[in-house]
């Protein structure tokens, strides 16, 4: 059998809630500009809001395996699941894991990076560096006029 014969499958399905996010201001807006501006202008607008919602409910068509045969009543109700497993409840108290004494390394020399950073006493503004003088650049010299 061809997958041309055998029933037909609907030309058109159900429209997508979402596809009216487009729509709807498409629709506000050709009345905005056909009450305003021009009333052929706005019909356009309206029909465009038209074809958005005839493709989304083309592409939402159902397919052929589904039109053909529709779903068992036992596959249509729900079946309740198995409760999710749960961890195991632990009893007494949590195991106690031995205290370990860190030994501190003597500082010797410390990068930049790692060296800690001085905090400016509240109330008092960082000092700012006073800008380096720099060498008066040369003027260029007048050209002739362009015209």
């Amino acid at each position: 059998m061809s997958p041309r014969e055998g029933p037909s499958r609907p030309k058109f399905g159900r429209i997508d809630p979402f596809c009216l996010m487009a729509v709807l201001p498409v629709l506000l807006v050709a009345g905005i500009i056909g009450s305003l501006v021009n009333v052929a202008l706005g019909l356009g607008c309206a029909v465009f809001a038209g074809l958005i919602v005839l493709f989304d409910s083309w592409a939402n068509r159902p397919s052929r395996a589904r039109a053909a045969e529709p779903e068992p009543a036992e596959r249509r109700e729900r079946v309740p699941r198995p409760a999710a497993a749960r961890p195991p409840v632990r009893r007494g108290p949590p195991p106690q894991r031995p205290q370990v004494p860190r030994a501190q390394a003597p500082r010797t020399q410390v990068s930049r990076a790692q060296a800690p950073r001085t905090q400016v006493p509240r109330g008092q503004a960082p000092r700012a560096q006073a800008p380096r003088p720099q060498a008066p650049r040369p003027r260029p010299a007048p050209r002739e006029a362009p015209y």
